[in-house]
């Protein structure tokens, strides 16, 4: 049973390399699911934090 990945094994082109960044930018960056979750924690986070700041606990 061959691997998949055999034929592939060895460093990738600058294509191929472009090819895999620009999709995990989709997926991770800002505007994917994942980066808007993350915004949305550290924005809450943010605001919790200002509200001890002014009010206390």
């Amino acid at each position: 049973m061959k691997n998949e990945l055999d034929s592939t094994a060895g460093p990738l082109s600058q294509e191929e390399e472009f090819k895999y960044a620009k999709l995990a930018m989709e997926w991770y960056g800002w505007g994917s699911p994942i980066g808007l979750g993350i915004l949305l924690v550290a924005l809450a986070a943010a605001a919790v934090l200002v509200r001890i700041a002014v009010h206390g606990f």
